[in-house]
């Protein structure tokens, strides 16, 4: 299927911190301000926000998000509406940036911004202070705030000087424990680079729970797979650091999304049978309390079942056993009544899908995202789940129709390029002996590039390249030389004027 704890799926919980305030009975003329019910934010125009920035010795809080995606709408139903991260805006220039706004994609290049969602702290000078891990608690992260709002020190000095973590201070830890280490193509694109530089800050951590924190990230990204190998220096960790997380529960909120997305998977990767079991059984317990705790955010609950998905898969051949299909489906029900509001189902309901597919209940998956498709606020990013489910299946038709149903009904100038893509790809790897539809198919492709408003940037580029590169690789195999040179005259007619390039040329 189409998502992996690799992108740790972003959302906050929501613990409230509203505080009643009367105004003085001294004077009837004296009022008292009400707090900010929402971020003051300003709408796709960066240079305005960075203007503003300079003027008022503020710096920018960018957040660079998509309608259609699921952790963009969770985090503006949790950390969005938290009070406290609310009342410490004030002191930055917000601005929104959606990805298919005019120039988008050129400034998530220039902010190395790789993915939705990701919040940057800039400075005025368009420098970045830091970048905020969504899967770090509101409080924590109005903390984080706190500390940029005056902060002079760029996130490359910071990170320069994490090489060597004596000469940390209390406010660098502070922005460290937060830190998007997933989103940072720019530091962090190896794996194996990463992870040895987490490793180095965990073992200098301030504080103990900090250290379990950064040893946790570390073990998650730097084993491979859904199904990792864990040398004897991991086992060790593993058993010495997630027992202790899992006994305080405040910990185990802080590492939420790394126990449901990672830790079942290093923990039947360990070798002693009997740590295993027990280990297994706790991580489970942990799970079901947080997934009856109404501080947490209703994604952040749902995907608790993936433990309890991939320990009973590993103790039982493969094969989820019946009372955990049954727990995923009585989840994925409660997830799906409560939740009403459009952005808070566009943020749970394509992952209560996955976890019915994961558990082996492909028809419910189906089910649920199909009657989807009338009420969501982006069908489309539906259309190509069910299309990756009928790929599975080997119902090619199915697939192919879903795809293109996908790209035909996509909004917006970067999100049409990235579904039309999909669509492309899916013909060339499902149909590719009809060359109709391969050349169809390409034509909405460069159809979305000479329309393009976004930007060509990074991220169109790299997908433009790959699509590309498919489609020569295709002609090749399959006498389309013919078709090939027309897409090539077409794309090199739409990207005229800089729109794109044509990544067909040679």
């Amino acid at each position: 299927m189409v998502r992996t704890f690799a992108a740790l799926m972003l959302g906050t919980a929501v613990l409230a911190a509203t505080a009643c305030q009367k105004a003085p009975t001294g004077s009837q003329n004296s009022t008292v301000a009400a707090p900010a019910t929402q971020i003051a934010w300003r709408e796709g125009d960066v240079n305005d926000a960075f203007a503003e920035a300079r003027e008022q010795n503020k710096p920018v809080l960018l957040y660079w998000g998509a309608k259609w995606c699921p952790p963009c709408n969770q985090m503006k139903q949790t950390l969005f509406k938290d009070a406290g991260f609310i009342a410490e805006t004030k002191n930055f220039i917000p601005v929104h940036l959606d990805g298919d706004a005019k120039d988008a994609q050129l400034w998530g290049e220039k902010f190395g911004i790789a993915g939705y969602p990701t919040v940057i702290i800039l400075r005025p000078d368009h420098t970045e202070v830091t970048r905020l891990s969504g899967s770090s608690a509101a409080p924590q992260l109005a903390e984080v705030l706190k500390v940029t709002a005056t902060r002079t020190t760029t996130s490359e000095d910071l990170l320069r000087r994490a090489d060597n973590p004596a000469s940390l201070s209390a406010d660098d830890w502070r922005l460290l424990e937060s830190f998007d280490w997933f989103d940072d193509p720019k530091h962090f694109d190896d794996p194996k680079k990463t992870s040895a530089f987490l490793g180095k800050l965990a073992a200098a951590a301030p504080n103990a729970a900090v250290r379990r924190h950064l040893t946790l990230v570390t073990l998650i990204v730097g084993v491979d797979g859904e199904k990792p190998v864990l040398t004897p220096a991991q086992q060790q960790q593993v058993t010495s650091v997630l027992p202790a997380i899992l006994a305080s529960y405040d910990e185990v909120k802080a590492n939420r999304q790394e126990l449901s997305g990672g830790a079942a998977s290093l923990v039947v990767a360990l070798k002693d049978p009997a740590a295993r079991k027990t280990m297994s059984a706790s991580l489970i317990a942990a799970q079901d309390r947080l997934a009856a705790d109404p501080t947490v955010s209703p994604g952040d609950r749902l995907t608790t079942v993936n433990a309890d998905i991939t320990i009973g898969k590993a103790a039982n051949g493969g094969k989820v056993p019946p009372a955990v299909l049954a727990k995923v489906r009585a989840r994925v029900a409660s997830a799906d009544k409560s939740a009403t509001d459009p952005q808070a189902r566009q943020a749970i309901i394509s992952d209560a899908g996955q976890l019915l597919d994961d558990a082996g209940d492909r028809p419910g998956a189906r089910r649920l995202w199909e009657s989807e498709l009338s009420r969501s606020i982006a069908p489309y990013y539906y259309m190509v789940d069910l299309a990756s489910l009928a790929e599975e299946d080997k119902d090619n038709a199915a697939a192919i129709g879903w795809y293109r149903k996908a790209a035909e009904t996509a909004q917006g100038p970067a999100t049409r390029i990235q579904w039309a893509i999909l669509y492309s790809q899916g013909v060339l790897r499902l149909t590719p002996g009809d060359k109709a539809a391969v050349e169809q198919s390409a034509g909405m492709v460069i159809d979305a590039l000479g329309k393009n408003g976004a930007g060509y940037a990074e991220r169109t580029r790299k997908k433009s390249a790959k699509w590309a590169e498919a489609l020569k690789t295709w002609s090749k195999a399959h006498g389309g030389a013919a078709v090939l040179a027309r897409l090539d005259a077409k794309l090199a007619q739409s990207c005229t004027g800089g729109r794109c390039e044509n990544a067909l040329k040679g």
